[in-house]
């Protein structure tokens, strides 16, 4: 018996990793607060009886909403009542009314306005009781979102279902301070993918409701990423035992097509996607770009990348691509090379790397940035490497820190790396002793050349930039690598890794460290994505990355993985039209879009504002593929456009991934392209296509054969 324990023991802690549970009559149980939570909510209501007399009496409910409420008990008793009248609007589909009376139940309940922007914690919502009141609430929240989803009126719907999961999450922090399991000063608790469990159904009914009504409206918007993140959280989220009719009539109203089938963006849906809401969408066309010379460099991932403009020519930029590696298993690269985004003739080599292999390993997962006429390379050392841009050679710089080096080993990898005002500032990544990584942040003056260390310890986060300000660095998303600190026999370790989904800011006159609401027409939680902001154009722009947890469906072997890989593009900014309102998530609509892929890295000429495209990776189940390889790394350089396509044009003849859509019919496939004098710029997908689209193609594209 006693080996049957153990050996169920450890099959727990193999699926369930670090999570503490113990061994009780009935199996495992989990303590509250850490996931699968066994603290029971009340029966009823307190306010229960006082209500269902109200409800009796008309007058009496009326004499009661009219006076200013002096106590807690009243305002939710008053909020319950408004909420009733809500319900009966909502039911007689008269939406507009229904969403009004849900934002006035819920400012009755918190005695304040609903927040849009500003902090994340709030404190109106870390003291509701973590029962009926914070499930009451988001009852508030979901009724007026499900109202304004039904008006189509996106943006709106979209903040209020968000802000469940942000009610949420005030109410576990409030009650589970002092948990070490939980710490919320900084990004990237250890324990981060830990929920928060109350044995409540109405709790899980309304964390699933908002689910639901984000997946109808990324669906709506074409944003398949995003909607099958939520799709595969909503299905995911309710236990058994805390199913109720509520729950199970909730399941119907999603759509029955799983969208997981899709890929994101899927070629099959592309050409039919328009603007349905210009404040959650744009148009955009990437462009591969044709070099005159092609050659040079070669297909890699794991690379470090930069721009630099000369200041004094005022010319347009140049791209910088540093090492990386072909597969996972090599070859690995230490060359060096640039491209002139002006004349995008040729790959140029530079001075290779000179530091060997011996000192730094592998020169993958490093980053570098510009600060001046150099560009400086970390790898974990106390030396860091340094470009000089102007006579092109390599050079070291020694610098110092006051206590034990924090990088075991003078490694560390796929950290974020940006210089502001003189200061380089390191975060997050992974070394040897922590395979899931860290969320140590730390700053290099480099005129005095001296570390400090500014917050945390020795989790990754994959996606930052910095501010317009010049005083806020953004830290979006990112992976815990559970699988790695599994294999590594590492603490947290895991059969799944966890997908960050917050976004943080670090004050650097402050030194304080916010988490902030993300807003609009998000990215799905992923990993290994590019951002960049690109200055000329106010906005940040990402594009692709990795999901460990998002799951796919391959064709044709119908397997479904626990992985997803991305192609889809997003640009964060605030709209002209309302420039006050808080910055927002836009979904780039483009039909051609470069191979789904993790590791791409984004550059913006600060001369011109053009958003360029390089490299990455995918795996090669993903894509159609001969490769042995587990994975399919790039060389191809891409060109972005934002609101200026010929929309028409874009629909015909844009590449989509490793598909080409047909000139003629329009459906996606590895189809052939025109071999005349247009120079393949027209796919069809058999010879009746080719037939009947020639004449069209023959004008439209000056083709000959």
């Amino acid at each position: 018996m006693e080996d049957s324990r153990q050996a169920m023991a450890a099959a727990m802690k193999e699926v369930f990793g670090d999570i503490p549970m113990e061994m009780g009559p009935q199996g495992f149980v989990f303590p509250m607060g850490l996931g699968f939570g066994s603290m029971a909510g009340p029966n009823s209501r307190p306010w229960a009886e006082k209500v269902a007399r109200l409800r009796k009496s008309p007058v009496e409910a009326a004499e009661l909403l009219n006076k200013r409420p002096t106590d807690g008990t009243t305002r939710y008793i008053q909020s319950t009542l408004i909420r009733d009248a809500a319900d009966k609007h909502f039911k007689d589909a008269k939406y507009k009314d229904a969403s009004v009376s849900y934002i006035k139940a819920a400012v009755v309940m918190l005695g304040r306005d609903l927040p849009t922007n500003g902090p994340f914690d709030l404190a109106e919502y870390t003291t509701l009781n973590p029962s009926w009141e914070m499930a009451d609430l988001m009852g508030c929240l979901n009724g007026a979102a499900e109202s304004l989803e039904r008006l189509r009126q996106y943006t709106q719907a979209l903040w209020l279902a968000s802000e469940v999961e942000v009610v949420m999450r005030n109410v576990q922090i409030e009650n589970t301070r002092g948990n070490p399991s939980f710490d919320y000063h900084a990004p990237d608790t250890l324990q981060e993918w830990l929920d928060f469990s109350l044995q409540l159904p109405e709790y899980y009914l309304q964390r699933f409701r908002a689910r639901v009504v984000m997946e109808k409206i990324f669906r709506a918007l074409g944003n398949t990423g995003t909607a099958n993140e939520r799709r595969w959280h909503a299905i995911t989220l309710v236990p058994k035992e805390m199913e109720t009719p509520g729950t199970q009539g909730v399941f119907p109203t999603l759509a029955r097509d799983p969208v997981y089938e899709l890929r994101h963006p899927d070629p099959k849906l592309v050409a039919k996607l328009a603007v349905v809401d210009p404040e959650l969408q744009v148009l955009g066309s990437w462009q591969k770009v044709p070099l005159k010379n092609s050659g040079g460099i070669t297909s890699r991932m794991g690379f470090a990348s930069f721009m630099f403009e000369n200041r004094l020519t005022l010319r347009a930029g140049h791209l910088y691509i540093l090492g990386g590696e072909k597969y996972l298993s090599g070859p690995w690269y230490r060359d060096f090379w640039r491209i002139d985004l002006t004349a995008l003739d040729e790959w140029h080599a530079l001075p290779a790397y000179p530091v060997p292999k011996s000192v730094t390993g592998n020169l993958v997962g490093h980053s570098m940035v510009v600060d001046g006429d150099c560009a400086y390379l970390f790898t974990g050392r106390l030396e860091l490497d340094v470009f000089n841009l102007r006579t092109q050679t390599w050079s070291t710089l020694r610098t110092s820190f006051s206590a034990a080096w924090p990088y075991p080993h003078n490694d560390i990898i796929d950290y974020s790396m940006q210089c502001v005002g003189g200061t380089i500032y390191v975060f997050g990544g992974s070394h040897a002793l922590s395979a899931i990584g860290c969320d140590l942040l730390m700053a290099l003056d480099i005129v005095s050349r001296h570390w400090r260390r500014l917050s945390g310890t020795i989790q990754p986060k994959n996606a930052t930039w910095v501010g317009k300000d010049q005083n806020t660095i953004f830290v979006l998303y990112g992976v815990a690598d559970r699988t790695a600190a599994r294999i590594a026999n590492q603490p947290h370790g895991a059969v799944n890794s966890y997908a960050h989904d917050d976004l943080w800011t670090w004050d650097i006159r402050g030194r304080v460290w916010e988490r902030k609401r993300l807003v609009g027409n998000i990215p799905a939680p992923r990993a290994e994505m590019a951002c960049i902001y690109n200055a000329a154009l106010d906005k940040v722009v990402a594009f692709g990355g990795y999901s460990p947890t998002a799951p796919s469906l391959f064709e044709p072997k119908k397997s479904l993985y626990t992985f997803s890989f991305y192609a889809d593009t997003f640009v964060l900014g605030t709209d002209e039209s309302a420039p006050a309102a808080p910055a927002a998530w836009k979904h780039v609509l483009t039909r051609g879009f470069p191979t789904y892929r993790a590791q791409p890295h984004l550059a913006a000429d600060p001369a011109t504002g053009r958003t360029f495209l390089f490299g990455g990776y995918v795996n090669s189940e993903y894509v159609p593929s001969r490769s042995e390889e587990a994975s399919r790394s790039f060389a191809d350089l891409w060109e972005l456009r934002v609101n200026t396509v010929d929309v028409e044009d874009e629909a015909r003849t844009a590449r989509m991934g490793p598909w080409q859509r047909c000139f003629t019919c329009g459906s996606a496939g590895p189809w052939k392209k025109c071999g005349g004098a247009c120079k393949g710029q027209a796919f069809f997908c058999d010879a009746r296509c080719l037939r009947d689209g020639w004449k069209e193609h023959k004008l439209k594209h000056k083709c000959h054969k």
